[in-house]
């Protein structure tokens, strides 16, 4: 490995960053929500039947008895213990209702074996009601059930897409006295106090107040009252721009890392086989040595990885390095390994 040539490549790198671009202007609705404003899980018990063999297995009590129950009420009586089938599924069904969902809407339905069942692909979902934490149903589901094509895939677990009707709408409660609610998706104090900032000089008559790192309430202006929408659509194109995180997320099976533009390592010298990485300052004649890599003070932490990476480190290793930088205390922000 030729060091100085990797030497010249870091310390180019080292020059650049101090020339990051500003974070980007965002639209306040692709940061935060209203509240109240939100989905609504649902979830219902039904009967995946045509598996060929891949069901149940029929001493299963719960099957007999789902069997009996829903041919009962079809007028025909079957003793739970005279049912044998190994051809259907018992399955708990679930969905989730997006905000201010209508009578009609459709919706995807994840359905998943609850008994001894094999596989569920190709299945027919018989017709089932799905209901919310409160008992009351919100939509019925019915059709073809379809798990994953990977061979290694789950198969007990599968979609009937669009396959849930809304049957009873969902009302969101967003006003409350004429104020609203803008939930920050992050929360952080400084990008909270962007956002007051932008709807105070963007909406005139709007009043805007920072609760907490990731509530700001707006009373609407009087003259708007009567068109709360068209205030709203105002209100969430306004644009912001947040404060950047001060993250480092390294996936340890992909070896993937994501840094947030701010972060800084301090002053660290962090040795590996026969090269050594700098951050800091540099003894006398220090460049000269080829297995040296060199750092300024103001680097961030993409540097400080391009140079561990470039002496050869794997990711196992350069996570351990990341965790044993952010416990001295020279990591400027938050390391997250996942």
């Amino acid at each position: 490995m030729n060091f100085r040539k990797h030497l010249l490549c870091v310390l180019i790198l080292a020059v650049a960053s101090g020339s990051v671009g500003a974070a980007p202007s965002v639209r306040i609705k692709d940061i935060a929500f209203l509240r109240g404003v939100r989905e609504n899980q649902i979830l219902g018990l039904g009967l995946v039947t045509g598996l060929a063999g891949k069901g149940d297995s029929s001493s299963s009590a719960l099957l007999r008895s789902t069997i009996s129950t829903l041919v009962a009420s079809f007028g025909v009586s079957v003793s739970p213990q005279d049912v044998k089938s190994k051809n259907c599924a018992v399955v708990m069904m679930n969905a989730e209702l997006p905000p201010f969902a209508r009578p009609g809407d459709k919706v995807d339905v994840t359905v998943s074996s609850i008994g001894d069942a094999r596989d569920l692909d190709g299945g027919i979902l018989l017709q089932a009601t799905l209901q919310a934490a409160n008992g009351q149903v919100y939509a019925v589901a019915q059709g073809r059930v379809a798990t994953s094509p990977d061979p290694g895939g789950v198969k007990t677990v599968g979609t009937v897409s669009l396959g849930a009707i809304v049957e009873k709408e969902i009302v969101s409660q967003y006003l409350a006295d004429n104020k609203v609610s803008v939930v920050l998706r992050n929360p952080d104090f400084v990008t909270a106090d962007a956002v007051r900032a932008a709807i105070q000089a963007g909406l005139p008559g709007a009043v805007a107040t920072s609760r907490d790192p990731s509530l700001v309430e707006v009373q609407i202006p009087e003259d708007k009252r009567q068109d709360p929408v068209g205030f709203l659509a105002q209100l969430e194109s306004l644009t912001v721009t947040p404060d950047a995180a001060g993250k480092v997320v390294i996936n340890s099976s992909t070896g993937v890392i994501v840094m947030g533009e701010k972060v800084r390592i301090g002053k660290v010298a962090v040795s590996y086989r026969n090269a050594k990485v700098t951050v800091g300052a540099v003894q006398r004649n220090a460049v000269d040595a080829p297995e040296l890599f060199v750092i300024g003070e103001t680097a961030t932490v993409e540097d400080f990885v391009s140079a561990l990476k470039a002496v050869g480190m794997k990711t196992d290793a350069l996570i351990g390095v990341m965790r044993a930088v952010e416990r001295s205390g020279a990591l400027f922000g938050t390391l997250v390994v996942m």
